[in-house]
């Protein structure tokens, strides 16, 4: 580090021999510069010091109390202590009782200093050379018989008028005192420095334009991004009230009322700039605005980079415990009990029926836990080949096969790093590659194909699946030590069926959204045809309900009486019997008849009844033509004409 450049002022040629003797032994970590001089007579030389290029100046305190006024480094000033004044009077008495006390701010207890050591103290307070010279001299001619002071004047005086003088200097141990409280600031002022010197390039080097205005709307900073967008120079409008200069917007409107505003669109010439207006508070006091501008041109051009940045790598999780609509005891478990395994870095197995939502439960586990900030890498085992599983996975080097990218190419599980994978459809991996996962989740290493280098990863994993795992293991489809592996915290998500408490918000929220997209108004459902989704067992889970909710909003209003539309919908997709996911036709069908058996449903019933009476008309009563139609199986067509009493007795 470069020594501290430090400045002495003193007044006579013996404080200054005193002051560079004590410098020397500090010689490696100050230089220190001396120049004589007092009060104004201080002016010039305390210039000359700081051209010097010395950073922290000290002297006496009358004479700091000007020179700091002239000069831009900081002044530190020197004390009389206590126990100087009081050598200085005890030498003084030995000259008179009635001694003069020359001092730049009036000292209280002087009584007591009197009666100490018996004598006369009269104050001689001063500002300038001129109230310092006419003081003493007043006093001298008043009879004072002796005077204490700092500087040569008060022994020129003295000597004029032929009277003793006693003069309170610098001790080394004042000098060296001065000299620590010299380095402190400097390098405070140092540190000051070097991050004003950041602040300004950043704030210069920012893309987009930066206007900062005090209290009164006048403009105290600007940028040259800001310069170059509005076309003007910030030397002449620095100190000048910014609707001068920049195109109407709410800066004005953020000083007034004290609050932030964002997306402020200016109209500028051809184009429009997006301003955002953010107040200044100093305490309670608010000290201005700091405004920041962007073309929205730039604006587009931005998110387009981080969209196909985020899509093109799809490393992000996108939904959160949030989304998950839990009035159900079974979803409020599943949901607790996901927050509390998210909080560790174990392997989670999540289970359930197809459509459940076991990819929203796994990127909620990872933006509840400390990667939430990481990588979310999603791999789902049925959608990639097996011959590229392998390659994707693990990644592989330079040569490793015919057509190997130039360099390799990094596997899934090092683009995770530190993050979270999440492996769906695990039960579908193969056998060949279930080896190669089991050593990673043992080892937290990866070796690339065509590599002898294992890597290091921190991974967390998070597996899928809705296949019975254990099923798969007795039958020699999976490993039994993967399965173990995979399975330390398991959470099982439960099938709509189950979630009845939850179906009507689900119903409210998705018909909201669909639309919003489809800029429809939004549907209100009677609370029969709620009770109808509601006993229906959604096979397809949230899936299904997603894609019926989407058609009832784009049929809704053509004319078709809101009971035949449900009913004609939940048969568009194949619904009552169809075999969706998990849940068998013997299943839906039993526990949709269930369902609609105990309760009123609107007359769902007979709709079923004349929907399919209609279809076999239309198809001469041919079975098979019927069951297609309707996207059903024939036995399931026969036990429902059968239910309608549609069967002729035979």
């Amino acid at each position: 580090m470069n020594r501290i450049r430090m400045g002495f002022l003193c007044s006579f040629n013996a404080q200054k021999a005193l002051i560079k003797e004590v410098a020397r032994t500090m010689s490696d970590t100050v230089d220190v510069s001396i120049e004589l001089g007092v009060m104004e007579e201080a002016i010039q030389p305390a210039k000359k010091l700081e051209k010097m290029g010395v950073e922290v100046l000290t002297t006496w305190d009358a004479t700091a109390a000007i020179v700091e006024q002239h000069i831009s480094i900081p002044v530190m000033s020197i004390q009389i202590r206590d126990l100087d004044l009081m050598r200085a009077l005890n030498q003084a008495r030995q000259f008179g009782k009635d001694i003069a006390l020359l001092y730049s701010e009036p000292l209280g207890g002087m009584e007591l200093l009197e009666e100490l050591y018996n004598v006369r103290i009269r104050q001689i307070a001063f500002k300038t050379v001129n109230d310092f010279k006419y003081g003493l001299m007043d006093a001298f001619d008043k009879g004072c018989e002796v005077v204490i002071g700092k500087s040569y004047i008060t022994l020129d005086i003295a000597k004029e008028y032929q009277k003793k003088a006693v003069l309170i200097t610098f001790t080394k141990e004042m000098v060296l005192k001065s000299i620590c409280q010299a380095v402190k600031i400097a390098e405070i002022r140092r540190r000051e420095r070097e991050e004003f010197v950041r602040l300004q390039t950043i704030f210069n080097s920012l893309t987009e334009g930066v206007v900062v205005t005090d209290s009164t709307g006048n403009i105290t900073l600007i940028n040259p991004a800001a310069e170059k967008m509005f076309n003007i120079q910030g030397s002449k409008v620095l100190g000048r009230p910014v609707a001068h200069f920049l195109p109407p917007n709410r800066i004005t409107e953020t000083l007034k009322k004290r609050k932030r505003f964002d997306y402020d669109i200016i109209d500028f010439g051809d184009s429009s700039v997006i301003a955002g207006h953010e107040p200044v508070f100093c305490g309670e006091r608010m000290i201005g605005v700091a405004s920041t501008f962007r073309t929205a041109s730039e604006i587009q051009k931005i998110d387009h980079k981080i969209r196909d940045k985020a899509v093109s790598r799809g490393f992000t999780a996108q939904y959160s415990f949030q989304d998950f609509f839990g009035k159900s005891p079974a979803m409020k478990e599943v949901v607790q009990q996901a927050k509390i395994f998210a909080q560790t870095d174990s392997t989670i197995l999540i289970t359930g029926e197809t459509g459940t939502g076991k990819e929203v439960m796994a990127q909620s586990i990872h933006n509840f836990s400390r990667r939430k900030n990481k990588p979310f890498v999603a791999v789902n085992c049925t959608a990639i080949a097996e011959t590229l599983l392998e390659s994707e996975l693990f990644g592989y080097d330079e040569g490793a096969f015919t057509g190997a990218r130039k360099g390799g190419k990094m596997g899934l599980f090092e683009l995770a790093h530190e993050g979270s994978i999440f492996l769906d459809e695990i039960g579908s991996m193969p056998t060949t590659l279930q080896s190669r996962l089991l050593r990673v989740l043992q080892e937290r290493k990866v070796m690339r194909i065509g590599s002898e280098r294992l890597i290091p990863i921190d991974v967390r994993i998070i597996a899928a699946t809705n296949t019975d795992l254990l099923l798969q293991v007795k039958e020699g489809l999976f490993r039994e030590d993967l399965y173990y592996r995979v399975n330390v915290l398991s959470l099982k998500m439960p099938p709509l069926r189950e979630r009845q408490l939850d179906l009507p918000d689900l119903i409210d929220n998705l018909t909201l959204k669909f639309s919003d997209r489809y800029k429809r108004k939004k549907i209100e459902l009677p609370k029969d045809i709620t009770k109808i989704l509601t006993a229906y067992p959604w096979p397809g889970n949230i899936r299904e309900l997603e894609n019926v909710t989407e058609r009832l909003v784009l049929l809704f209003g053509n004319g078709k009486p809101i009971h035949h539309l449900v009913y004609s919908v939940l048969m568009m997709g194949g619904a009552d019997g169809a075999k969706t996911g998990a849940c068998s036709e013997e299943v839906s069908g039993r526990d949709y008849a269930a369902s609609s058996g105990k309760e009123d449903l609107g007359g769902l019933t007979e709709l079923k009844r004349k929907k399919i009476t209609d279809v076999l008309e239309q198809a001469n009563f041919n079975i098979s033509k019927a069951s297609s139609f309707l996207g059903i199986s024939r036995s399931t067509l026969y036990r429902k004409m059968k239910q309608f009493g549609l069967l002729t007795p035979s």
